[in-house]
């Protein structure tokens, strides 16, 4: 099973689920990530992600321009944006839409971010383990 994780920038919600992935899916499956645009990936993404156990060492942003759609057996967005301007792949079936609101757009206090960072870091740990639960 080959999946690509899209998001708008490729700076947090994909760049997490391609670390969840490595974690959690089987060893025999791949996972790349990539954005409509890109943006480096922040310090607040690594740090939540680092809280879990989970190190983002050589996971760099790239935009999905630089990937072939079809050579996926899954396609997953994670944000609307992306959801709405991908090209369809061939096999549209293999497209699926699970937007998570962007922690980089959330405005508070830095412990208010820090919590909304961790609820999409969450969030999209659920995803992932939803796509290994049911294929």
């Amino acid at each position: 099973m080959k999946v690509l994780f899209v998001c708008t920038a490729n700076s947090c919600r994909s760049q997490m689920a391609e670390a969840w992935a490595r974690k959690l899916f089987p060893t025999d499956w791949r996972v790349q990530s990539a954005g409509l645009l890109t943006y480096r990936i922040t310090d607040k993404t690594r740090a939540v992600m680092t809280e879990v156990g989970l190190d983002m060492a050589g996971q760099e942003p790239k935009t999905f321009a630089k990937v072939d759609l079809d050579s996926f057996d899954l396609i997953v967005t994670l944000s609307k944006e992306a959801g709405l301007y991908l090209p369809v792949p061939a096999d549209s079936d293999r497209h699926r839409r699970h937007p998570v609101d962007d922690p980089m757009s959330f405005s508070g206090t830095p412990e208010e971010t820090r919590t909304d960072f961790r609820r999409g870091r969450d969030e999209i740990r659920d995803i992932v383990q939803g796509i290994v639960d049911h294929g």
